[in-house]
């Protein structure tokens, strides 16, 4: 992963309505995931490293575009009740609508290559995609099936990507082998331990 001197993480998070039973587990985990960022960049100082945050139900956002980790902010849970109030310095996380997983990766996708897609191709930077989700496409306007999978077949094989998958559907490995993603880098997680997974994977 260390290949060169810069990293973009890229996070795109589900938070359609199904995600309800499991709002605690991803707004912790989400967290950790920035500590364990955190201290990578402690621990390889000649290394720049960016994370960006997509969430999505049927409409995509871009919560987080490149900061540095020192600087994203908490995951919180909208239900929790002391985060009634939108506190800036907070992301609040609210599950509810449909799935446009499509739109999601191909919207991500597209933003960081046009924002660092010299310097990926000047083998000056890596990129890590971790997509996270509890459900199947259905709701996506702007891109296809055939289209993501053809887009990660390229920027897989460019090998500056790597494209991870965690779902708790019961096909998920499959799913994301079909999608072209490495079998090896998809998860099929319980809800109630999604946490560890997160672990294993965002950090690899």
């Amino acid at each position: 992963m260390l290949k060169n001197k810069k990293t973009y993480y890229q996070l795109i998070l589900d938070r359609s309505g199904s995600m309800h039973d499991c709002v605690d587990t991803t707004v912790s985990g989400f967290n950790e995931q920035m500590q364990m960022i955190r201290s990578m960049k402690k621990k390889f100082p000649e290394q720049e490293f960016m994370v960006s945050l997509t969430t999505f139900n049927q409409n995509v956002y871009f919560d987080v575009d490149q900061e540095d980790p020192d600087n994203i902010k908490e995951l919180v849970s909208a239900y929790n009740s002391q985060s009634w109030i939108r506190d800036s310095d907070k992301i609040i996380y609210e599950p509810n609508g449909m799935t446009a997983l499509y739109d999601a990766i191909g919207m991500s996708v597209k933003k960081i290559l046009k924002e660092a897609g010299e310097e990926i191709k000047n083998d000056e930077a890596t990129v890590v995609v971790v997509i996270i989700t509890d459900g199947h496409e259905n709701s996506s306007v702007k891109y296809s099936y055939a289209q993501i999978q053809s887009m990660i077949k390229e920027l897989e094989h460019s090998e500056n990507w790597t494209f991870s998958y965690l779902s708790n559907t019961p096909d998920a490995v499959e799913y994301a082998v079909n999608m072209n993603i490495k079998r090896e880098n998809a998860i099929h997680y319980n809800k109630r331990t999604m946490k560890e997974n997160y672990k294993d994977i965002v950090c690899s």
